[in-house]
């Protein structure tokens, strides 16, 4: 009950934080930030969006910890919230429509809700732990995909340009043997996507905790698996519908 009443809430009030954002693109007055690199960007939407977020939480749970992108953590009790304001803010910063507001609600490490809500394509996912994922009020389910050349996979590539690419050998390895690689920008989305059974796994190295935290709940609660393998100083993590991710991951692995 509790995670129902949040949702409903946080439903409510992201439409808030969706409009702003996409008055913000239609004006195009932000200022935009490098952050580490010049294709790791920030704006100073992202910042603000973020602002309005924690302050919705303060407002409403002001006794929960947060985990944000742009802010960093903040400790509270066991509920943790772990928020990216804009996730795909390159894609956004182009008017590029696969940017999205993700937020996770944790309890004791484990997470219990997951809202992805990506403005411009008019859609939400969400998802509550044992109830099930749905986008736009329609509940989602893992694709049922088992041969390989009929797959379509998404991936993603790191900011960091100054550091080897560990992604570059398994691109190379996968390419030929799927229907397709697609590359949106956006983790969160690729999750829901996968979720939603338009794709069929997503894989990529090194990604953040507020990338993956809701959208990797709506794609379990949608049959979808998920793994993390340390690989040296690299983590994988691979997503899939569980029908295929052992035959991927020998792929991307070149074996």
């Amino acid at each position: 009950m509790y995670c129902k009443e949040i949702l409903k809430k946080l439903e409510v009030f992201i439409d808030k934080v969706s409009k702003f954002q996409l008055d913000s693109l239609e004006n195009k007055t932000f200022k935009i930030e490098e952050k580490k690199t010049a294709v790791d960007m920030v704006t100073e939407i992202d910042k603000k969006s973020e602002d309005m977020i924690i302050g919705f939480i303060n407002k409403n749970y002001p006794e929960h910890s947060i985990l944000s992108e742009e802010t960093g953590f903040y400790e509270g009790n066991e509920y943790e919230w772990v928020i990216d304001p804009i996730d795909g803010t390159t894609n956004y910063i182009h008017g590029y429509p696969f940017h999205c507001i993700s937020i996770g609600l944790k309890h004791n490490g484990e997470t219990i809700l997951g809202l992805v809500v990506a403005p411009q394509l008019n859609v939400k996912f969400y998802a509550i732990k044992g109830e099930g994922s749905f986008k736009n009020g329609k509940k989602l389910k893992v694709s049922d995909e088992s041969i390989m050349n009929k797959c379509v996979i998404v991936t993603g590539f790191p900011y960091e340009r100054a550091t080897e690419n560990p992604n570059v050998i398994p691109f190379n390895n996968v390419v030929n043997k799927v229907a397709g690689i697609r590359r949106s920008g956006s983790a969160a989305l690729d999750l829901c996507y996968v979720a939603s059974g338009n794709l069929d796994a997503y894989w990529e190295y090194n990604i953040k905790e507020w990338d993956a935290c809701a959208g990797e709940l709506i794609l379990k609660e949608a049959g979808g698996t998920s793994q993390r393998i340390i690989q040296g100083k690299h983590t994988l993590f691979l997503f899939g519908n569980g029908k295929i991710d052992k035959e991927l991951l020998n792929i991307i692995n070149g074996k």
